[in-house]
């Protein structure tokens, strides 16, 4: 559970306490987009490409909310809550559904879910939600998951199952790195 507003500090931010900001909004799509794009990687069999598209495109609003959060300086109470929910409900659901179709290892599942049921946990606990700052393990372990992912889904949609083997090493890194940042977020939310 980490968050990407963090670099503006929210006395320097006029949207700190606004709810609609530019970011926000593309939050909001990200969620809207995790239902399709789980269904999607579901019948990856007869529509390879729409779920590759989907995938892609819920990964990179998550790049772009961030970006536009920091250059738009429009950080946030709320997308510090729903930045990593987005991410955490999505990036699950996604590998899930890529499990189920036998694209993802489950070992890399059972990672990512109970590194992320243990933090949650501690982080509602401790009234940590939206507190967390990102890692360095945490921000590569995103971006390696959520570029395996693509290449996972890009081997059926390209016929090349070498992509599908390359996205599926990447992705098995980003599990033990997940490993790595969750020790952090956890040392993190019990801080408060």
């Amino acid at each position: 559970m980490a968050q990407h507003q963090d670099e503006v500090e929210p006395a320097e931010s006029p949207y700190y306490d606004r709810v609609v900001t530019v970011p926000n909004v593309v939050s909001v799509v990200r969620f809207a987009l995790i239902v399709p794009a789980v269904l999607a990687v579901l019948d990856i069999d007869e529509r390879p490409v729409l779920a590759l598209v989907l995938v892609a495109v819920f990964s990179l609003t998550d790049w772009v909310d961030g970006t536009l959060a920091r250059a738009l300086r429009q950080r946030s109470r709320v997308g510090e809550v729903m930045d990593p929910l987005a991410d955490r409900l999505g990036t699950v659901a996604i590998a899930v559904a890529a499990g189920v179709v036998g694209l993802f290892p489950w070992w890399v599942l059972v990672v990512i879910a109970v590194v992320d049921v243990v933090v949650g946990i501690a982080t509602l606990a401790r009234g940590s939600l939206g507190a967390l700052r990102v890692t360095t393990a945490g921000k590569a372990k995103t971006a390696l998951l959520m570029v395996g992912t693509v290449l996972v889904l890009a081997g059926p949609a390209w016929s090349s199952p070498e992509v599908t083997d390359v996205g599926r090493v990447l992705v098995q890194i980003a599990a033990v790195l997940h490993a790595l940042a969750g020790i952090q977020y956890f040392r993190q939310a019990l801080r408060g």
